[in-house]
């Protein structure tokens, strides 16, 4: 590596940088967003354990520092760098469509050090707030700034480590994910199956290791001997007793810094000038007509093409990995409790169905299609035609599973009134949820590309997004709370209570739809 390397790499990263808080600077939304996480997660979430890091603080000045507490201190800062150095390899944020022109107007080794900074930086900038109000909180807790300073002194290398090991591995994966050649779909079953593994582990072994609640405390087995040696090395001053594997611990973990660096400019060079490309969504295939049920009407044979471009390339729907990831939570409890999947079953079928129908086409329904804007804005008087069909094609994906799924477990462990019932809710809660999803894509437009989950494309608004996900979990739940109190009987409340939410239905529905017509009819090129 030479100096210009370094020289280029800063100039790379102070550039984006630069660019970043000009962009959410210039968007009042995006402003308002950063300040209230700031404000969440920075403060009022370290305040949530004042009591404990009280504690902490206290029991590290008391001459006996508590290493099982310190090890999972420890073992949370390295986990923190892991996932957000592989976070930033795999969902890499650029501005601007200016790629080819940095990979070529600096060298490759440069282009990779400014893109690690700054992505790295970006990613880790939440973290500086609740940091130093933890710190502070452990300097109270102790009456002197001394633990403080060795909790951070501790923590910054491993946090420095698991960031570039992070890195290095998500790097391996995107490379990996080039060499293997597989389709889209085969790389998300590849995730989907990882990722349960994993977790399903995780909610096997934590009973295993916690026992009948007779056993050691889980901060004493989490972090390991290892950590709990290197806390001892740290804390000596306060009065600990190093161990020698301490010594070695802090000896690897420093290692680990520059290796993983090599090896990360290693593999994201050649991944910048690999000319094979990512083909993993571009297959060639024929194009098919409608089938005669969605063949009727204009809507109905767009739906058809959009749920065609889906089976072709899954990369359209990457936004659905949240989606995903409460699903394998759902799975991974049936581990522990089988009992859950017809007791609960029936009901998450149907709120996984109803988040389906909004969140697969109808989030961001102008953003997906940006490039064919032009086309799109001048040659049809409306874009309805075009809104229907999304939702349309949401409404297919989403009946398939709370109706293909749920009635068949509702079946099973359900009486048939309640199965009635739940039936009957289906319809008007998926219809209900694809016009207020239209409505939320219509508030918060993207129409700026990023990259996420190694996709680059105009990917719906974060907070529109877990707006919708949330208040459909919340909305469905209460109809389908309505429809067990029906079977079981109930008076005029509940009648009342039946009015109020299908006119709750109605309303966030039908003006989400009609409030995504009149605003994408109004849209522009100037707007995009």
């Amino acid at each position: 590596m030479r100096r210009s390397d370094l020289r280029d790499g800063a100039v790379l990263a102070r550039t984006e940088l630069r660019a970043q808080i000009r962009r959410i600077a210039g968007n009042r939304r995006q402003l308002i967003g950063v300040v209230v996480g700031l404000l969440s997660f920075g403060l009022f979430f370290p305040l949530t354990f004042l009591s404990q890091v009280l504690a902490f603080g206290a029991g590290l000045a008391g001459g006996d520092p508590p290493l099982a507490r310190f090890g999972t201190v420890l073992v949370s800062a390295l986990t923190i760098g892991l996932y957000f150095g592989a976070a930033t390899a795999i969902n890499q944020t650029r501005v601007g469509a200016i790629g080819p022109l940095v990979r070529t107007s600096i060298p490759p080794e440069g282009v990779v050090i400014g893109r690690v900074t700054s992505e790295t930086l970006q990613a880790t900038a939440f973290a500086v707030v609740p940091g130093v109000v933890l710190l502070v909180m452990v300097a109270a807790g102790a009456g002197t700034p001394l633990p403080a300073l060795l909790v951070l002194a501790a923590s910054l290398p491993l946090l420095v480590a698991g960031l570039v090991v992070g890195r290095t591995i998500g790097a391996t994966v995107r490379y990996l994910g080039l060499l293997s050649r597989l389709s889209a779909w085969a790389k998300a079953v590849v995730l989907v199956v990882l990722a349960g593994t994993v977790f399903v582990g995780f909610q096997t072994a934590i009973p295993a290791v916690m026992g009948d609640g007779d056993g050691p405390a889980l901060s004493a087995l989490l972090p390991g001997q290892p950590l709990q040696a290197y806390a001892s090395v740290v804390s000596a001053p306060l009065g600990a007793t190093p161990r020698p594997l301490g010594v070695v611990v802090a000896a690897v973990t420093l290692a680990a810094i520059p290796v993983g660096l090599a090896t990360t400019l290693r593999i994201e060079s050649a991944l910048l000038f690999d000319d094979r490309g990512d083909q993993s969504g571009d297959q060639q295939t024929t194009s098919r007509s409608a089938p005669r049920v969605l063949a009727a009407t204009p809507s109905t044979r767009i739906a058809w093409r959009y749920l065609l471009r889906t089976r072709r390339n899954p990369k359209l729907v990457s936004h659905l990995s949240m989606v995903l990831f409460g699903g394998l939570a759902f799975v991974g409890s049936l581990v522990t409790q089988p009992d859950l999947l017809t007791d609960l079953g029936p009901g998450a079928a149907v709120v996984a169905g109803s988040v389906l129908a909004g969140a697969t086409f109808c989030l961001n329904p102008m953003g997906d299609d940006r490039e064919q804007l032009p086309l799109l804005l001048t040659s049809t008087a409306s874009t309805r035609h075009l809104l229907r069909g999304r939702v349309v094609g949401g409404l297919v994906v989403g009946g398939i599973v709370a109706v293909g799924v749920g009635l068949p477990l509702g079946l099973v462990s359900d009486p048939p009134l309640r199965v009635l019932g739940r039936t009957l809710l289906t319809p008007v809660v998926l219809l209900a949820a694809a016009g207020t999803a239209l409505g939320v894509g219509a508030v918060v437009p993207k129409f700026e590309r990023s990259e996420y989950m190694n996709v680059e494309r105009a990917h719906p608004s974060t907070l529109g997004t877990l707006t919708y996900f949330f208040g459909t979990l919340v909305v469905v739940g209460i109809g389908l709370a309505l429809v067990w109190l029906s079977v079981d009987g109930g008076g005029l409340l509940l009648v009342g209570a039946w009015i109020v939410y299908l006119a709750v239905l109605a309303t966030t529905g039908v003006g989400g739809y009609y409030y995504a017509v009149r605003k994408f009819d109004r849209l522009t090129l100037d707007d995009v």
